[in-house]
């Protein structure tokens, strides 16, 4: 299996109009791992991080399902081709900056990535669409399992796993959901939710990790653990306040489109006017555009002659797609992307006929 296909290709975590009314685009589970008598990646040399992934790649490779695999080690991977798995939630912030001893493995499945001397000696992200942590947390827990019949881990009768982040030691285990939110964005409140989610061992990151003006509206929320925590009540209580944030959001939606002045509805009109008559367009506008375009959807403003659910799929897929260009153009300079985003905007709403309902109350 090959880099490029795998980001040429959809992600595993797609948006559905589930019970969160497509808000909830995907769920993570992160589970660390680290190997007896090794430092942490962040204390290591050269020497010891190749030692323990002498340890851990052939322990994963004899797992089924993970011979055929991608692998590449970070040193051979271009600038461009890290932005671009960033992107895609391929990589960590971390792991794109790690070179000699540190690898990245995808299995065929492409619903899980694996990192070897990340943050830890070895950490999986397991993803997939829509909010169902109970999905993710048994593919690690299962992989976890399966790695432990061929390698040590170090454990800790009292404190249990061990990790370089001594609150983290207890599961290793962390929740992620990514999630769209438009009308919080619009209204201004993102910044007073992040600051309020604090205390409550909730952080708030924007989706996209490439200095960026804006984050298309989507954010990664993800679980803080804390040692006095178990995972269940770690669980319940991420669960709660995801509920909430889809909560405020559908409220906030309700209430700018009761707004005399159409604010939200004439967003939602510039996008689409954007999109169907630009002929230069930056990553920031196409970011924005689209995730109107997905929410005018939602809202019945734009109705689609195709199924709606493979549109909205499809809007998120090409909004991805036109980030991991951008990315990888890093290794090609001097492409003119403004004015070929523009054209394939253009071209998509071209492809797929629609109506934009101007009378929307």
């Amino acid at each position: 299996m090959k880099l490029d296909s795998i980001l040429n290709s959809p992600p595993a975590w797609l948006p559905v109009r589930n019970e969160t009314g497509g808000i909830v685009v995907g769920t993570i589970v992160r589970m660390v791992r680290n190997l007896p008598g090794f430092p942490f990646p962040g204390w290591s040399t050269r020497e010891s991080r190749a030692a323990v992934a002498a340890k851990l790649i052939p322990a994963i490779k004899s797992v089924r399902g993970y011979k055929t695999s991608f692998s590449a080690e970070m040193n051979t991977l271009s600038y461009g081709r890290r932005r671009a798995m960033l992107t895609r939630k391929l990589l960590t912030p971390c792991m794109a900056a790690r070179q000699d001893g540190c690898h990245v493995i995808i299995p065929s499945r492409r619903n899980m990535i694996l990192m070897v001397n990340e943050e830890e000696h070895f950490v999986v992200h397991a993803f997939n669409d829509g909010f169902d942590i109970n999905r993710s947390l048994k593919d690690v827990l299962q992989l976890d399992e399966q790695l432990q019949e061929h390698v040590d881990i170090a454990y800790d009768f009292q404190n249990g796993y061990l990790t370089s982040i001594p609150a983290e030691a207890g599961d290793g285990l962390q929740f992620y959901v990514l999630l769209h939110l438009p009308a919080l964005t619009f209204a201004n409140m993102m910044g007073q939710i992040t600051k309020a989610l604090e205390k409550l061992h909730v952080n708030v990151s924007s989706y996209f990790s490439d200095g960026q003006d804006d984050t298309g509206h989507l954010y990664v929320v993800f679980s803080i653990p804390g040692p006095e925590d178990s995972i269940e009540q770690m669980q319940d209580g991420f669960e709660t306040v995801v509920r909430h944030l889809v909560t405020r959001e559908m409220q906030v939606r309700t209430k700018l489109l009761k707004d005399p002045g159409l604010n939200l509805l004439d967003a939602i009109a510039r996008a689409y006017g954007l999109l169907m008559c630009c002929r230069r367009l930056s990553i920031k506008e196409l970011r924005d555009s689209i995730s109107f375009l997905r929410l005018g959807t939602l809202l019945g403003v734009i109705s689609w002659e195709e199924d709606e659910q493979s549109v909205l799929i499809e809007l998120y897929h090409f909004s991805l797609a036109m980030a991991t260009q951008t990315a990888l153009a890093e290794d090609t300079p001097g492409s003119d992307l403004n004015t070929a985003r523009a054209l394939a905007a253009r071209d998509f709403l071209d492809k797929h006929p629609h109506t934009f309902s101007y009378n929307q109350a």
